[in-house]
């Protein structure tokens, strides 16, 4: 198990990070796409709704849950036109008997989700208080853009895409879950050498953006701070997912996101927003389901 990897398990289990998903993972999706259709359906030969929660806790049990986001805490970076992060031990033991701290950051801190209201002015009642609540709820699909480039400013080509899908024997489709994987992690800093990870970037050209858009996702995320937004420098280039094919056809952003390395190819992937009035995104608490190894 990779140091400092975040596992969150309820039954003990190891992740087998060389596989992708298995029959098993297969049946989870299965089963939670059966249990939400017939959870108040009672007709003959049907599993009553104690027989299926029982049944889905069970298989819930057989995989582990990866943790996904960064820890929020002060010097994390952040988009430098970004509110400051400030979280402050305002009530202590000592001086008032119980402890709570103070937050002051904006909606897009830390690993994080945007919706179309972030950058479309013409979608401004698409706010992140009127998603459904199961939007961040889907299988998704790792593609390890590392093996195409890993260079700041990188314009990565549909082409480019289409051959790595080859090697990967898979490739996003209608409903999934796109998780990029550019090996970004590894700039993460909370010292003065923050900047690094926050001004660049690779990113996606406009006929990669557009590929996935074409296949019908419901959300695209990676381990850098704007996705699909190739950095330099803090130079940026066009904004084609925020902009043009994914934000106003309501494909959702998900950005600094960990742990992707750890991945199979195939997981279900959960999240859960703030119920912000009128936000723009939000931070969030992202996990991926993946297959555990059986027990010996």
């Amino acid at each position: 198990m990779p140091k400092g990897i975040a596992f969150f398990t309820t039954c003990g289990k190891i992740i087998d990070n060389k596989t992708g998903i298995c029959h098993s993972g297969v049946k989870l999706i299965r089963l939670i796409r059966k249990f939400n259709a017939g959870f108040f359906c009672h007709t003959k030969g049907m599993l009553n709704l104690t027989d299926k929660i029982a049944e889905l806790t069970q298989l819930l049990c057989s995989f582990d849950f990866v943790d996904l986001s960064h820890t929020i805490e002060n010097g994390i970076p952040k988009c430098p036109p970004h509110p400051q992060i400030i979280i402050d031990p305002t009530i202590t033991h000592t001086r008032d008997g119980y402890y709570c701290q103070t937050l002051i950051m904006g909606e897009h801190t830390a690993t994080h989700v945007d919706v179309p209201a972030h950058m479309i002015p013409s979608m401004m009642d698409s706010t992140i208080d009127t998603i459904p609540v199961d939007t961040l709820f889907g299988p998704a699909i790792k593609y390890e853009m590392w093996k195409i480039s890993q260079e700041a400013g990188a314009q990565i080509t549909e082409e480019q895409i289409l051959s790595l899908e080859e090697q990967m024997g898979d490739r996003a489709r209608q409903g999934d879950i796109v998780l990029m994987d550019f090996n970004w992690e590894r700039h993460w800093r909370t010292d003065r050498n923050w900047k690094y990870f926050a001004m660049n970037e690779p990113g996606l050209a406009e006929d990669a953006v557009a590929l996935f858009k074409k296949r019908g996702v419901k959300a695209v995320g990676s381990d850098t701070i704007a996705c699909d937004i190739p950095i330099k420098d803090g130079i940026e280039l066009e904004a084609f997912g925020h902009r043009t094919y994914w934000l106003p056809n309501n494909i959702l952003i998900i950005e600094m996101l960990k742990n992707l390395s750890v991945l199979p190819m195939r997981c279900y992937f959960m999240a859960l927003p703030l119920k912000l009035k009128h936000g723009s995104g939000s931070p969030i608490r992202p996990i991926a389901i993946v297959p555990g190894k059986p027990s010996l």
